[in-house]
């Protein structure tokens, strides 16, 4: 229903009617109510009688290691790191495709200058201006649906965003543990082979006393030698973490030099992990979130396959006017139109099924996203907890093995054991000692793992 006439002709007025029963209609929105998903985290984990676990300590939970070089190694890779910087620019891809989502108002404008005439007719010369508006309503709210799941994606996209940084500390703080692993285990070496040259010295001061055997002697170069085969392998290991690290840090292997550690030590987390409260498990985990705003943005999908049924309604307006050689037309024209969907309307059914499937699957997908986080903090829970038990155990036969260590020298010095059972000894304690670098290796890797699996860290604002 069109309008036309000069441009100071009266207003339409017929097409009233046709206005106000589109905001009647505008009540019949297909948009489905959403419901946010619910999981009873309260009776979910196995040490509720002891706590559930939640945040450890707070954000920035890899201050608790006191360690300065790891802290800024962090500081670095959370500014550098090229996967992290690629997850920024999904997040700002997301909000710009959210913009391409139009809320139904338009105009367009042309302006031209023409020359006209014929053989029976002078030529004229002229401009025209044409300016076209409209107003695409959204009574069944399918636009509506589309800025809605839009919106959802923006999220998601942040939410992908904090996952990737997850990510980054887990294999940042991962292997700066195993870099300072492979360190102690060096420093353990050294020190066992220093143990071993005193044990061949003294070794050899029996031998040529004919209080040792030449297998005696032998033995203990063997072990002298053993221990040396150790120390290429333990520094390459090093080299590979180093490696490791600058890559995380967005710069080429080899390119960067850390500073040493503290001599022989490792990184030492808290005696005990804090608990709290498991909800802030679905506040913290980007996985969780992710699926949550998918399953949002599937509910609102299934609005837009709705309202594609039903006919879409607009309001229309031009203004044109052209002048040639003084004399102007001027008109325009306003009006409802009504555009109706297509026929048959079977392909448009069955876009809502399947759009109505995938909500359902991202349903399912967001709950077998929140029991799996919840068995994954269980086990690293149950590691964590374990790994602190062996780290205590592993100390104690250390001390142990030392003093048996030091006794059996004594008594091979007074004839009162033999060379054999001094290189047992040695060989016990090394043995010892690599064991409790290695627990309190796992301790540490343990403890990480936990906080990620908590989602602790995962927010930029929380820096």
């Amino acid at each position: 229903m069109r309008a036309k006439g000069k441009l100071r002709g009266s207003p339409f007025k017929g097409g009233a009617w046709a206005v106000a029963s589109l905001f009647v209609l505008s009540s019949c929105s297909q948009i489905p109510d959403y419901r946010a998903p619910f999981f009873d985290f309260a009776n979910t984990f196995a040490g509720q009688s002891t706590g559930t676990p939640a945040l450890l300590h707070d954000a920035t939970w890899w201050e608790d290691f006191e360690d300065p070089v790891l802290n800024t190694l962090v500081a670095r890779a959370l500014e550098s790191n090229l996967d992290l910087e690629a997850a920024n620019e999904r997040v700002v891809a997301a909000r710009a495709q959210a913009r391409t989502v139009t809320r139904g108002q338009s105009a367009q404008a042309e302006i031209g200058l023409e020359r006209r005439g014929g053989s029976d007719r002078p030529t004229e010369r002229g401009a025209t201006a044409d300016l076209s508006l409209g107003w695409l309503l959204d009574p069944f709210g399918g636009r509506a649906a589309q800025r809605a799941a839009a919106t959802a994606r923006i999220e998601v996209a942040d939410a992908e965003r904090d996952a990737a940084r997850l990510v980054l500390l887990n294999s940042l703080i991962s292997a700066y543990i195993d870099l300072r692993f492979a360190e102690a285990s060096l420093a353990l070496r050294q020190g066992e082979r220093r143990s071993r040259q005193r044990s061949l010295a003294l070794i050899n001061d029996l031998f040529e006393g004919e209080a040792a055997t030449r297998l005696d002697l032998v033995r203990s170069r063997a072990l002298l030698s053993e221990t040396d085969a150790t120390l290429p392998r333990l520094d390459a290991t090093r080299d590979a973490r180093s490696n490791e690290i600058a890559v995380l840090l967005g710069q080429t292997p080899g390119s960067i030099t850390l500073p040493p550690g503290r001599t022989g030590q490792q990184l030492k987390v808290p005696n005990s992990a804090e608990l709290a409260i498991p909800a802030d498990l679905v506040r913290n985990r980007p996985d969780i979130r992710i699926s949550e705003r998918l399953y949002y943005a599937a509910v609102a999908d299934i609005g837009s396959a709705k309202a594609a049924l039903y006919p879409q309604l607009s309001l229309t307006g031009t203004i044109s006017i052209s002048a040639f050689d003084g004399d102007g037309i001027n008109t325009y024209g306003f009006g409802p139109s009504l555009t109706l969907p297509a026929v048959p309307t079977g392909p448009g059914k069955a876009a809502v099924e399947i759009a109505e499937s995938n909500a359902r699957r991202a349903l399912t997908a967001w709950k077998s996203t929140v029991i799996s986080a919840i068995g994954g903090v269980e086990t690293a829970l149950a590691e964590y907890h374990a790994n602190h038990r062996a780290v205590a155990a592993a100390r104690r036969s250390v001390q142990l093995y030392e003093e048996a260590v030091a006794l059996t020298r004594e008594l091979l010095v007074n004839e009162g054991t033999t060379v054999q059972e001094l290189l047992d000894a040695e060989r016990r304690v090394g043995a010892a000692q690599i064991t409790l670098a290695g627990a309190e290796r796992d301790l540490a890797r343990s403890y990480a793992t936990l906080n990620v699996a908590l989602g602790a860290g995962s927010r930029e604002t929380a820096q």
